[in-house]
């Protein structure tokens, strides 16, 4: 991981500075600032083994000494704080004495194994021997070995995770690996045993390393002794050559780096390419090991074309023309509005861009979307839910919040940076977390209170907040306006009761954020993929007005795809805002004037047969779209269908045109992160086979009908800068929103909450391509609690059939230790089990029977 001192927050409190002196220079830095941090800011190179910029320093390798005038010995650096009047060494004759000391200390049983080990080239052990050791060793003695009882081997490698291969013989005892764990990610499937010079790290007994983050604990390991089989025995790192990039599975825009070999085409590995701003060099598994698709021999490898009812190979034209002449007979015959087109939210802004241009500009239709998964969405852009998407927001502003509540996310699976920064803000600013969300969840380790609320009970639990502060006299009565008269049940013991909440947790809740000083409000996936999301929207707008948030802190619900937050800003949607439309205007001369269908009604469009041409690019919504069966009904009575992908999926199977597309590892391309900033992928390796970028073809298509998108790459990125610039915020209600309890049907004999959300260590479809993360998550689940599977007599593994009014599956138990309630999650990112069938897009809380498969 790439070592800094910089924190960037979007704004600083006044401290007190503190003036010192460092090797004859003069220093003056913020009080609570070590003298490491102090040296490598003003570019004075200390040495280090077990410190890292963003965790607690412990002064456990001892190679940071410093000397510092009046004080009888050598003091470790990263540990001790800059005070006023000091004169520290970095650089004496007794400095460097206690460096040697150090080095050889731990070179002691240390093995000479760097010909085999991976960490070759890049081991800081290695280079610091070189830089401050001997040259040669005074110990002549066997070292002392770890060796496991009954092995003979003389290999000391141990798999202690799904990816992590330990070599404790290597290991120095810097235990960053440990604390990076604990503190940074809240894992505790890592540990150090025993003491003195036998003491090991090791996975927790009965335990393997196999938590979300597990990746980070070999990058900033200091030697060999923690290695991954992803990039284990590959290659040296001296061979290869670097590219940054940013992740393509979550909404931050992680930033990342791409090692990778020109002459085999081929990316080895992902490290953190740490920005302050954004993810303060952490990396979760699916980012890390996620490029592994781009690798993946099932690629796609040229377009192909249905003859005679079966898909055969085809060239580019004969794929191009196909389409061209398919949607021109449409066109004409039916018109523009019998075509529609879906784009994935993790393309790039050109693709995204040209895709919506080539449908308005040259289709002259509005039937075009980015939102492959959400059901029943709103027809404007000005719903509740509009508002709460296009609040501002910062990601390192989470690092001063005081306050934070997170409300229908769960964090860890939607997303895991932003948990990190919230584990960050608890940890250094003593943040007060809430989690509020229908289930129980890992994330909550954090909470000081978590809120679990009844399924299908999220506007009213947003109501009890509002009520909680009037009744508890926490915001000023004069802003409550008729907001009791508008919303329902009217008491907090009421609306406890519904939620099956604690009122004394809701009370707690709504005088921490009534009172604090920079709030944070997090609003996540789970509202977003709600039928009842504006609902819920329109009660957190009225908590908004009632305690005045976002004037304080921030509020805002985020994003969950790479560039879904791009794909909304430049209007990849049926009916984007207002100002967006006027400005494709003016820069096309025309906007089509035909009736707008989102991603809903274009399937039930299909269904009817109103829809008969259908193009989608990179998504694969009869994995994703929450009714596998209208889905599949509506697709299979298209007359024309093109799919554009990485792979073969459900939908390419039943396409007409199939189109190969290429990975964001393969072309330069601008995103939009969840909090606007727009970042960039450069091109690590070129494209596989025959697949394209998505902009290209869209272009080429358009050529097929005689028109030019655009004259050259610099007009297109001109026009896009021209969209990303217009202010598409929704303005807050003038006025309290009427908010009352949505009538929950449970239909007999399904009684449980169903859940469908993405595992631990997959985002949507491609990642079950990525061998890494299969290694960690093989195969579809259905998670439950303790109590419910004792209720069904399950162990972890036990095969169970879940199922509800439409369909059902066998899967395997997973029993989770964070889950209390009779509540069941599966995750969507499995084609041969894919949730969505049990699912129907019209219910509030999808609901399911389970019942134990016998042997």
């Amino acid at each position: 991981m790439a070592q800094t001192t910089k924190t960037t927050t979007p704004e600083t409190t006044a401290v007190p500075m503190v003036e010192f002196t460092i090797d004859g220079r003069t220093a003056k830095v913020p009080k609570g600032t070590t003298v490491l941090q102090a040296a490598l800011a003003m570019g004075i190179d200390i040495p280090y083994f077990c410190w890292h910029p963003k965790l607690k320093p412990v002064g456990a390798c001892r190679m940071c000494y410093v000397e510092i005038e009046g004080r009888p010995k050598l003091e470790v650096s990263c540990a001790t704080e800059a005070m006023p009047g000091m004169v520290v060494h970095t650089n004496s004759d007794l400095v460097k004495r206690g460096r040697r000391a150090v080095i050889e200390f731990t070179l002691i049983n240390h093995p000479l194994d760097c010909p085999t080990c991976d960490k070759g080239g890049e081991c800081h052990l290695q280079d610091l021997t070189f830089q401050h050791g001997y040259d040669d060793s005074r110990f002549d003695f066997s070292k002392y070995r770890f060796i496991d009882p009954g092995t003979k081997t003389t290999f000391d490698d141990i798999r202690i995770g799904p990816e992590i291969i330990l070599n404790r013989n290597r290991c120095i005892l810097c235990y960053r690996c440990v604390r990076a764990n604990k503190e940074a990610f809240g894992e505790y499937d890592l540990g150090a045993y025993e003491r003195g010079n036998i003491t090991e790290i090791n996975a927790a007994p009965g335990e393997k390393v196999d938590n979300p983050y597990s990746g980070n604990l070999v990058e900033i390991c200091p030697v060999g002794a923690l290695t991954n089989t992803d990039w284990r025995y590959k290659i040296r790192v001296w061979l290869t050559k670097t590219t940054p990039s940013i992740c393509n599975y979550t909404s931050s825009g992680t930033n990342i780096t791409f090692y990778k070999e020109d002459h085999k085409n081929r990316i080895y590995r992902v490290t953190s390419r740490m920005n302050d701003d954004v993810d303060d060099g952490w990396l979760a598994d699916i980012t890390r090991y996620g490029y592994q698709i781009v690798n993946s021999p099932e690629r796609l490898k040229q377009p192909k074309i249905k003859k005679g009812g079966q898909q055969v190979d085809a060239t580019w034209d004969e794929a191009l023309d196909t389409i061209h002449k398919r949607f021109a007979e449409i066109k004409e015959k039916k018109g523009s509005v019998c075509i529609g087109g879906l784009a994935a939210p993790n393309l790039d802004n050109a693709t995204l861009f040209t895709f919506q241009k080539f449908f308005r500009k040259v289709l002259k239709s509005n039937n075009i979307d980015f939102r492959n998964d959400y059901r029943m969405l709103p027809k404007g852009s000005d719903s509740p839910y509009s508002i709460l998407a296009s609040r501002p927001f910062s990601i390192a502003a989470i690092d001063i919040s005081d306050v934070i509540v997170v409300f229908g996310s769960d964090l860890i699976r939607e997303y895991p940076n932003e948990y990190l920064r919230i584990r960050k803000a608890v940890n250094f600013n003593r943040a007060r977390v809430f989690v509020i969300a229908p289930y129980e969840q890992k994330a909550a380790d954090i909470a000081e209170v978590e809120l679990a609320y009844k399924p299908g009970t999220g506007e009213i639990m947003a109501n009890a907040l509002c009520l909680a502060m009037l009744e508890g006299g926490f915001v000023d009565a004069s802003r409550a306006g008729d907001l009791k008269s508008k919303i329902q049940p009217g008491t907090v013991a009421g609306a406890a009761a519904i939620c099956g909440v604690s009122e004394d947790d809701i009370r707690l809740a709504a005088r921490a954020l009534a009172n604090a000083n920079k709030p944070t409000v997090i609003v996540g996936d789970m509202i977003a993929r709600s039928t009842g999301r504006d609902e819920i929207s329109a009660a957190l707008c009225n908590l908004n007005r009632l305690a005045d948030i976002e004037s304080r802190g921030q509020f805002a619900a985020l994003a969950k795809y790479a560039n879904s937050r791009g794909a909304e800003k430049l209007g990849m949607v049926s009916a984007p805002h207002p100002n967006i439309a006027a400005q494709l205007k003016e820069l096309w001369g025309e906007y089509p004037a035909s009736e707008p269908l989102n991603t809903d009604a274009m399937f039930a469009a299909m269904k009817k047969e109103d829809i008969v041409g259908m193009f989608i690019m990179g998504g694969n919504p009869m994995l994703l779209y929450p009714d596998r069966e209208f889905v599949r009904e509506s697709l299979e009575k298209v007359d024309f269908l093109v799919a554009c992908d990485l792979f073969e999926t459900e939908t390419t199977e039943i396409a007409d045109v199939v189109l190969p597309l290429c990975s964001w590892a393969e072309y330069t391309g601008d995103y939009v992160n969840l909090e606007g900033r727009v970042q960039t992928a450069h091109r690590a390796v070129r494209p596989k086979d025959q697949s394209r970028p998505g902009y290209e073809i869209m272009e080429d298509l358009a050529r097929k009908f005689e028109v030019e998108l655009f004259d050259d790459e610099h007009l297109r990125a001109h026009e896009i800068e021209r969209v990303l610039e217009l202010d598409t915020s929704v303005a807050w209600p003038a006025e309290y929103l009427k908010v009352a309890p949505a009538e929950l049907q449970i239909p007999e004999g399904y009684p449980l909450p169903l859940f469908a959300c993405d595992d631990h260590h997959h985002r949507g479809h491609l990642t079950e391509k990525a061998e890494s993360l299969t290694n960690f998550s093989p195969e579809a689940y259905v998670e439950m609690s303790p109590a419910m599977a004792a209720r069904f007599k399950l162990n972890n593994g036990d095969l169970v059939r879940v199922e509800s009014e439409v369909s059902k599956m066998i899967v395997a138990t997973r029993i989770s230790e964070h889950l209390r309630g009779d509540v069941l999650l599966m995750p969507r990112n499995f084609s041969t089990s894919p949730v969505t069938s049990l699912l129907m897009r019209k219910r509030r809380i999808d609901r399911v029977k389970l019942t134990r498969v016998d042997e």
